[in-house]
């Protein structure tokens, strides 16, 4: 048979094709876009889609990329970057590489850096345009202390910002302003912490924020199910997340510690509506 009479398939079906493959291993990708110019077209920005810099942690089926790799592919290759990534991960990595990052990632609607706050605020100010564009970020994880009270609520970078995993906790005496400032974030509908300082503002945040769930994530397992006294409210979860994978899970099928909670806010409702 020559290469004549071999099916041809639409360029539709064969797009799908190859996108299905590089977006269910995307560590496959540098070898698929050897194909064909158009295949390298069409599935080069996955394998960008979501970037780890870690010492320890890789995602299984991605490339693993490091800053020695990343950093000069960020040089050359800005707008495939910034039009490319969705989901970045930047564990125990200097300031220096955060800010090259997120200077050109600037459409990254989920970010899991907890010491990106200094940076952030650096991108966000005085030209917001630098970090906003047209997807800001919707999920987030990172020190939030410093970010919020020196950029406000109401700034573009919190438009849409629906998850928020706060780390560390703000002093004592700032406890009541930083739930009201948390409560005027426009989108916000999930809030999750890891510091049992943060719970006698609990019911405070449920009060006035337009709170879906608010989690409280523990590092033991024998707390799981036993929510705190302190706050009676079906919307307050306890639950134990091993912080990578449920990332990774968040990231890969859409199941992370959030659906889990909302799962369990939603049989409780339903309980008490069978209750009344």
């Amino acid at each position: 048979m020559s290469t004549q009479d071999l099916p041809i398939l639409p360029p539709e079906l064969e797009r799908e094709i190859f996108e299905l493959c590089a977006l269910s291993r995307p560590v496959l990708v540098p070898k698929l876009i050897l194909v064909a110019w158009r295949v390298k077209q069409w599935i080069e920005p996955l394998l960008y889609r979501t970037i780890i810099l870690s010492q320890t942690k890789s995602l299984d089926g991605y490339p693993r990329f490091t800053p020695d790799v990343l950093l000069p592919a960020l040089k050359t290759k800005p707008r495939l970057f910034r039009d490319s990534v969705r989901h970045i991960l930047l564990h125990a990595v200097s300031e220096s590489v955060i800010q090259a990052v997120l200077s050109v990632c600037t459409r990254v609607e989920n970010l899991w850096a907890p010491l990106a706050s200094d940076v952030l605020v650096s991108l966000a100010t005085p030209d917001s345009s630098r970090i906003i564009a047209t997807r800001p970020l919707k999920h987030l994880y990172t020190n939030f202390m410093p970010l919020l009270p020196r950029l406000g609520s109401t700034h573009p970078l919190f438009a849409q910002l629906t998850h928020l995993e706060v780390i560390g906790i703000p002093p004592r005496r700032e406890l009541g302003a930083w739930a009201d400032a948390i409560a005027r974030l426009p989108q916000l509908t999930h809030l999750a912490f890891n510091e049992d300082a943060l719970m006698p503002i609990c019911a405070s945040l449920l009060g006035v924020c337009r709170l879906q769930v608010l989690v409280s994530l523990i590092g033991d397992t024998t707390r799981v199910g036993h929510d705190d006294p302190r706050v009676d409210d079906a919307r307050f979860v306890v639950l134990f997340s091993p912080w990578f994978e449920d990332w990774q899970m968040g990231v890969h099928v859409g199941k992370d510690y959030w659906t889990r909670a909302e799962s369990i806010v939603a049989e409780r409702f339903r309980q008490q509506q069978l209750s009344n």
